[in-house]
């Protein structure tokens, strides 16, 4: 028993120990890139990747109990929506949202057809954050974060 105990704290120390640094950016068509290490001669965002414990998802789901199941968060950024994706990028990594980044490539009439039917019109622009079936159309910092908050998302803890 001792030495399956041992090995485990092993594993888990490895696991932690090898976490690197992940960096992501954009090419020019607005893809995002996510590598640990980061391309030459274009500037890129140093990303935090939590880790995933094993043990703790129902701690997590009770944490997070208010949350409805069937809402899933959805964020619609584009390559010219600067600074207001990357602020709503760290709204949702500042409260722990588990969320899907989609990219509406004007380029690309399979990417503009979904944020269209995400949007449900043909005025929207990104940023848009979809909470489960609330489509938030306007980039407002105050209300997203209101929104998060009515969703169960607790405010990030203020640093002491």
């Amino acid at each position: 028993m001792k030495k399956q105990a041992l090995l485990l704290l092993a594993m888990v120390y490895a696991a932690t120990a090898t976490a690197g640094k992940v960096y992501q950016w954009r090419d020019a068509d607005g893809r995002v890139y996510y590598s640990d290490q980061p391309p030459p001669q274009v500037v890129a965002k140093e990303r935090q990747i939590r880790p995933n414990t094993i043990g703790n998802a129902s701690q997590a789901q009770s944490k997070a109990s208010k949350v409805a199941a069937e809402d899933e968060i959805v964020l619609w950024v584009s390559a010219n929506c600067e600074p207001a994706c990357s602020q709503a990028l760290a709204i949702l990594d500042q409260r722990n949202v588990r969320y899907e980044v989609k990219n509406a490539d004007p380029s690309n009439e399979k990417s503009m057809l979904g944020f269209f039917n995400a949007a449900g019109t043909m005025q929207a622009r990104p940023p848009i954050l979809i909470i489960g079936k609330n489509v938030l159309k306007e980039w407002n910092s105050p209300v997203w974060q209101a929104e998060l908050s009515k969703a169960g998302y607790p405010l990030p803890k203020a640093k002491q």
